[in-house]
């Protein structure tokens, strides 16, 4: 694709993979695709912005119209985090959403937000760098990873997958742990199907015979024959959803068919060898007997010496831009600035699937409009959640100074409609103001080789400072 005002293009022309440590990863950017390298190094320093490099300082150069030429500086720091700087930026440059205002260290994983992308800051490993490139080329579910611990562990289980022994996955619920119980048995190539059950949707005086099937005559209800669940995933995967939801005779039951491997269907006396790899879930803790806990030690010891915990979508932000073209189908649905930085600031407590329902709904609330907008991202617009509420437009004055409409034209590209759908009012009172201010649309409609002559508006009125 070539390079436009709109396309992210980024060009990283320093330094070399070997001097790695701190990088500045590219999470997104609100209304394009992301092209080129996501995870970019920090030597001893890197800036940011549309300028090209100078002084031999290495360089991340981006055509976002929204940053300045030279926007941001980070600096490395020996020893300790990287810190980060603005550069006297037009549209500011935000770090979890704050406005900074002087140079600030950086935590692990902090969230940048400069013009319309979205970086997180990290300190990495060669071994870290190496699952992030692996799961890049070969991704284990169905969207690559560019979080560290997430690619660690996609790397984990690609090697298991391919041996015949039982693993027991652990996260909150909504994580994706059976998106990865799926891939597990992909990757594993078995013949068999694969057969999932959750634990927690079946009654208790039904969860044996589900799994273990009967025969006729095994009691009232038996008038024929009934495969289990085990039975039917011969010589594939049974993957066991909220396994610790299941009560805890039926859980000792499951202990010893994973021992020998010997099924004994209900209303039986003579047991049959089974093929069946077994995956299990739980969102419970893995580290206690308590029968409180409901996943029975020796049964969780039994699926493997640890439990393979999956992270949560708080702890990798640096994954949300590609779930969100994934959940959008691909298609490059465009995001004000407010609703895309909105996404990487919520805590997301149901995880990726949270995340995947409130795209589906914003894609429905937003059909008849150019962008994605806060209020589509809540059930109740009116309930906005703290990190909404910090991206809310503040009302206008009655009639905007010229600093700020030359800013709204400038990030609108000079469309009037837009800015007006903004502010929330009428296109023809915009084109008023604008008439009045000498400001004429037509100019910011041109790919800008210079930047106009404006100043920024306040932080509360570009969105991401509370």
């Amino acid at each position: 694709m070539g390079e436009t005002a709109n396309t992210p293009m980024i060009d990283v022309l320093e330094p070399e993979r070997a001097q790695l440590g701190d990088v500045l990863i590219c999470a997104g950017h609100a209304n394009a695709p992301i092209e080129g390298p996501r995870v970019v190094p920090i030597a001893t320093s890197l800036e940011i912005g549309r300028g090209g490099a100078h002084d031999g300082i290495p360089r991340l150069k981006t055509e976002d119209p929204l940053m300045s030429r030279t926007h941001a500086v980070i600096r490395r720091v020996e020893g300790r985090n990287a810190s980060l700087r603005d550069l006297g930026s037009r549209n500011g440059t935000f770090v979890d959403g704050q406005l900074l205002s002087d140079e600030r260290p950086l935590h692990d994983g902090a969230v940048l937000f400069l013009g319309a992308h979205v970086f997180v800051y990290r300190r990495l490993s060669s071994v870290d760098l190496s699952a992030i490139e692996a799961d890049g080329a070969r991704p284990l579910g169905p969207v690559p990873t560019i979080s560290a611990a997430m690619a660690r562990l996609s790397c984990r289980l690609k090697k298991l997958a391919r041996w015949d022994i039982d693993l027991l996955l652990a996260g909150e619920s909504g994580v994706g742990k059976e998106i990865l119980a799926q891939a597990i048995h992909r990757e594993s190539q078995r013949s068999g199907p694969f057969v999932a059950i959750n634990c927690a949707a079946i009654p208790e005086t039904l969860i044996e015979s589900e799994l273990f099937g009967y025969v006729r005559g095994a009691h009232s209800m038996a008038e024929q024959n009934k495969p289990g669940l085990i039975e039917r995933a011969e010589n594939g995967t049974l993957f066991l959803d909220e396994l610790g939801e299941m009560p805890s005779a039926s859980q000792a039951k499951l202990l010893r068919f994973l021992q020998d491997r010997q099924l004994l269907s209900l209303g039986t006396t003579r047991p049959r060898r089974l093929n069946v790899r077994v995956l299990a879930a739980t969102h419970r803790s893995t580290n206690s007997d308590d029968a409180r806990q409901g996943l029975r030690l020796d049964l969780a010891a039994r699926l493997g010496p640890e439990a393979l915990v999956v992270p949560p979508l708080r702890d990798r932000p640096e994954d949300i831009g590609l779930l969100v073209s994934y959940f959008l189908g691909g298609r490059p649905r465009a995001f004000n600035i407010p609703a895309y930085r909105a996404l990487f600031l919520r805590k997301w407590p149901g995880n990726v699937r949270e995340l995947e329902k409130t795209l589906k709904m914003a894609e429905i609330l937003s059909e008849n409009r150019e962008a994605i907008e806060v209020g589509d991202l809540s059930a109740d617009p009116d309930a906005a959640t703290a990190e909404d509420v910090r991206f809310e437009q503040p009302a206008l004055a009655e009639r905007p100074t010229s600093m700020e409409l030359g800013v709204l034209l400038e990030r609108h590209h000079g469309n009037v409609g837009r800015i007006a759908r903004e502010i929330g009012r009428q296109r023809t009172l915009v084109w008023r103001w604008l008439r009045k201010a000498g400001l004429n649309p037509a100019i910011y409609r041109q790919s800008d080789e210079h930047e106009p002559p404006t100043r920024p508006l306040p932080p509360d009125l570009l969105g991401g400072h509370n």
